[in-house]
Order: C-alpha cells, then sequence, then structure tokens
C-alpha cells in the first residue's frame, strides 16, 4: 500500500524600517510515495533562500521554521483528512538537527555571511524525514511550515 505525500512550505518575512529589503523563498518538500512495509526512511530536500538587494543594518541572521499544524517540533505531523502521519525537518544531513525556533529540542540556523547587509543571496537545504514502517491510511498528506527570518 502506498501513499503520496507533499508538504507545503509557507514564507513569513518583514521587513523593519531603516534595514535591508529582503525577501525569503523555499522549495516546498515532495516525499513521493511513502511505502510503510519499507525498512528505509523516506527523505526529501527542499531549501530556503534569503536574498537582499540593499545594503543597511548590522548584518548576520536567523532563520526559523515553526512546527507546523502538528504544534510540537517533537513530531510535525502532516494530515489527510483525520489521519496523521508523523515527519521531521532538519538543518543538518544527517538528520541530527531539528530545525525550529530554538524551544522544544530543535534549533535555528544562523547566518554569518552579512547578506542583509551586503546585499546578495543565501540558500540553505531542508532535510526531511518520514520514518520507517509507519501504518497510515492512503491519502495525500500535508502539512504548512511557517519560515520566520530575523535580522
Amino acid at each position: 500500500m502506498t501513499r503520496e505525500l507533499g508538504l507545503a512550505a509557507l514564507m513569513l518575512f518583514a521587513s523593519p524600517a531603516g534595514h535591508a529589503a529582503c525577501t525569503v523563498s523555499a522549495s516546498g518538500l515532495a516525499f513521493g510515495v511513502y511505502n510503510p512495509s519499507s525498512a528505509a526512511p523516506t527523505d526529501s530536500i527542499g531549501t530556503v533562500t534569503l536574498s537582499c538587494t540593499s545594503a543597511s543594518g548590522t548584518g548576520g541572521y536567523t532563520i526559523e521554521l515553526d512546527a507546523g499544524g502538528g504544534g510540537s517540533y517533537a513530531g510535525r505531523r502532516m494530515s489527510s483528512g483525520g489521519s496523521i502521519l508523523p515527519y521531521q525537518l532538519y538543518s543538518d544531513a544527517a538528520h541530527s538537527q531539528i530545525w525550529g525556533n530554538g524551544t522544544g529540542g530543535s534549533s535555528v540556523v544562523t547566518g554569518t555571511d552579512n547578506i542583509p547587509q551586503t546585499g546578495g543571496t543565501s540558500t540553505y537545504q531542508v532535510y526531511g524525514r518520514i520514518v520507517a514502517r509507519q501504518a497510515v491510511s492512503p491519502g495525500a498528506y500535508t502539512d504548512v511550515v511557517v519560515v520566520t527570518v530575523t535580522y
């Protein structure tokens, strides 16, 4: 039995007066077909990109991801109707650093390349994982995760 999975990303960004003019964009993660009988986890990679066009301020920034619809960094949850499918988002390829807001066992990504001050673009990988052998109902599972950049 297979399941179609997707993860949507929603970007929120505000540029304070007197600071750089920046935008945030992200590619959604598409896990594809999840096979609950597979012994291997299902992984996907997306990106978060920060682009700034004018210089002002002190440089440096943090990028946070919220917990999504499940409301917990301990286990993000995609949903399909009344069914849920736990997953997680990480800032590293080893899947050891949960990308969140610094609470609940999560950490933020910190940019030290002064993009907001000097202009330019910086792109970060988002590593998604669904652990193996979860018994879930068939469906199209989705979640929305809010990205917040502070500089």
